[in-house]
This record gives structure tokens, C-alpha cells and sequence, in this order.
């Protein structure tokens, strides 16, 4: 079984949706929060429709432990996790038109319209394409040469392959896929290549990669980015084109982050932290909600945040910021904020080591 990186939308899901009936007996979704939902509409509509190919529904009530350990012994499937209402239904060409009908992602099944979590089941009732949609975990049960074959045949479909602790690798089929999601970590990458502005359907980019100390100016074309988290030992700077991303709502940015300790590894003090500002452009974020910065030697807290008409939590600690600006008080929206110059662990040891 392979995992997914993310799940194939549009074309690429219709096309794997074909794979799959082609591949399986049947697939099963279901109810997983008690009673059904007979006031969603459009939920009974894909029931009603989808009836004459109802093979079984297997219910499991609450506090039946027992039940979905059967039911994991029986289906070698991700499908069965909790309690709920499951529904057995038989792949067949008739049935995969109404999967790709009533939905144009694996991500699109899920509650409230949806029944969850759409699992593709073998004869021998295992998995060969599952989705847990809200961990955002899809895989397909397929050999490493089947997956190049399908990555080559349908655009859309990214699966990780060994061959992709390669970073070049992973950043080509990456490109070729049109992800919207990309991981990079444990490359040992000291600079992102400037091919990264080629990732052009990226909404979410998180990079943990503890040599990586500046940022390229690649990075900002990425005008689709919604999310962006970066973890590492130290970085130069937040560069001021941070203000082209103006999709960007979440951005989390941590220092002193090790992928990679050992005996060796000695994390920096806050004062030789590289990072000692956040630029003006931060405000040209019109969409940004959240803002993350952890273990810096940022001394200082820009007034152009006050521009941040979205931003719902505001978290900078680990500084040289002795006391939150006043100008943080107007920002009536801010539902969590906190400026402090140690983090909460810190705080703890430093207590300790005053009662001691």
C-alpha cells in the first residue's frame, strides 16, 4: 500500500475512480457521527441514487470496540476506525459514474454532504484505494512500478515512491503533478532551488529542514499558497516579498528546529538568532488568520500587523519582545494573542530555577 501525497481532483479523480471500480468489489463509505443526517438533501439524494447498488450496510454502535476489531479482522481496510453506519456498495461502471457525479475529490467525501471517507475494497477484502479525508490520508495498494506507470498515465495522481528520497526527484514529479501539497524534509537542503516557482497549484508547502537558512525569492511566486510552515536551525531573514503571497493565510515559522539531532547538534541561543525582524510587507497580507514565529531574535513587532483585518491568532514567542505592543489592543478581531519573550516551557524552567 502506498501513500498518497494528496488526492487526485478533477480529471485525475475521475480517471481514478475508473482504476479503482476496474480493481475492486466494492467500495464502502459511511455515517460516522450517530444519527443520520435525513435533513441533509443532497446526503440522501447520493443514498437514494446509489440504492440499487447497495450490497450491505453494517452498523457499529457507540462503545463497540469489539465490533470494529472484527470488522478490522474481516476488512483489511483504513474504512472501519469508529463507530458508525457503513455502506457496502458493488463496483461496477454504473455505480463509479455516480461517484464521479456526486463528487470531483476523495477529499469531497465527507460530512456534512457526503458519506465519508470513500474506500475501495478488493476480494479479499483489503484496501486498494482508501481515504481518511479528515487526517488527509489517501493510498492506493499498488507495486512501485504500477505507481510510475500511473503517474506517468494520469496527471494529477502523486504517489510516493522510494525513488523519491531523491529530492530532484520528488520536486520533478511534483512539478509534473500539479500538487497542491507538498512535505520537504530530511534532504539535507541548504537552499530551495529556484525550479520551486514551478510548483504553480501549491496551497500548502511545509519545510522542515534544519540547513536551510535563507529563502529564495522563487518561493514568493507561488501565488496560490494559502499555507506555509517553516522549521529550521536559523533563517536569515523573513524576505520583504513575503507580501506577493496574498492568498496566504497561515504562516508558521520556527527556529532552533533540528531534523536531524545528535550528539552534535547544539542549538543557537535566541541572541544569535539570524531572524531579528518581521518586514512592513507582513501587512500587505490581506487574507492572512494565522501567524506563528517561535525562538527569534525579533526585538520588535511591526504596526503594519494592525493592516491584518483577518489575522484571528497572533503568536511570536520565544523573542527579545519584552511586552505586547499597544496597537495589538485596536485589533478587535485577534482572538488569541501572545507576544512573550520566552515559551511556555521556558517560562516553566525558569520558575523552577527561581523556587530552587
Amino acid at each position: 500500500m502506498l501513500r498518497m501525497y494528496t488526492d487526485p481532483k478533477g480529471e485525475a479523480y475521475k480517471q481514478v475512480i475508473d482504476l479503482a471500480i476496474e480493481n475492486s468489489e466494492c467500495f464502502v463509505f459511511g455515517y460516522k457521527m450517530g444519527d443520520l443526517p435525513r435533513e441533509n438533501q443532497r446526503y440522501q439524494n447520493v443514498l437514494e441514487e446509489l440504492k440499487p447498488y447497495l450490497m450491505k450496510t453494517i452498523v457499529i454502535p457507540d462503545n463497540q470496540m469489539e465490533k470494529i476489531t472484527e470488522m478490522r479482522e474481516a476488512y483489511r481496510s483504513h474504512a472501519f476506525y469508529c463507530s458508525g453506519t457503513y455502506y457496502f456498495y458493488k463496483s461496477c461502471e454504473e455505480s463509479g459514474l455516480l461517484l464521479k457525479k456526486f463528487a470531483g475529490s476523495l477529499s469531497d467525501w465527507i460530512f456534512p454532504n457526503l458519506p465519508e471517507d470513500l474506500c475501495f475494497l478488493t476480494k479479499d477484502g483489503e484496501d486498494y484505494l482508501y481515504s481518511v479525508v479528515h487526517e488527509r490520508m489517501y493510498g492506493i495498494n499498488v507495486t512501485e512500478n504500477e505507481a510510475v506507470e500511473l503517474m506517468d498515465q494520469i496527471t494529477g495522481l502523486f504517489i510516493e515512491i522510494k525513488a523519491h528520497r531523491d529530492f530532484n526527484r520528488l520536486l520533478d514529479d511534483a512539478i509534473k503533478q500539479k500538487t497542491d501539497r507538498l512535505y520537504i524534509s530530511g534532504y539535507r537542503l541548504k537552499k530551495l532551488p529556484d525550479r520551486i516557482r514551478e510548483l504553480t497549484e501549491l496551497r500548502w508547502l511545509e519545510i522542515f529542514e534544519q540547513d536551510l537558512y535563507q529563502l529564495p525569492e522563487a518561493l514568493f511566486e507561488l501565488s496560490k499558497l494559502e499555507s506555509l510552515k517553516i522549521m529550521t536551525a536559523d533563517l536569515e531573514s523573513i524576505p520583504e516579498s513575503i507580501g506577493k503571497l496574498k492568498k496566504l493565510k497561515e504562516l508558521q515559522i520556527s527556529c532552533a528546529s533540528s531534523d536531524r539531532p545528535d550528539s552534535t547538534w547544539r542549538m543557537k541561543s535566541k541572541e544569535e538568532i539570524s531572524l531579528h525582524r518581521i518586514p512592513p510587507e507582513i501587512g500587505e497580507l490581506e487574507h492572512l488568520e494565522q501567524l506563528t514565529i517561535n525562538y527569534t531574535s525579533i526585538y520588535e513587532l511591526p504596526i503594519e500587523l494592525e493592516k491584518l483585518r483577518c489575522l484571528r491568532s497572533l503568536h511570536i514567542v520565544s523573542c527579545m519582545i519584552d511586552e505586547e505592543p499597544a496597537f495589538l489592543q485596536r485589533m478587535k478581531q485577534l482572538e488569541y494573542i501572545n507576544v512573550s519573550r520566552n515559551s511556555i516551557l521556558e517560562s516553566l524552567a525558569l520558575n523552577k530555577n527561581k523556587m530552587d
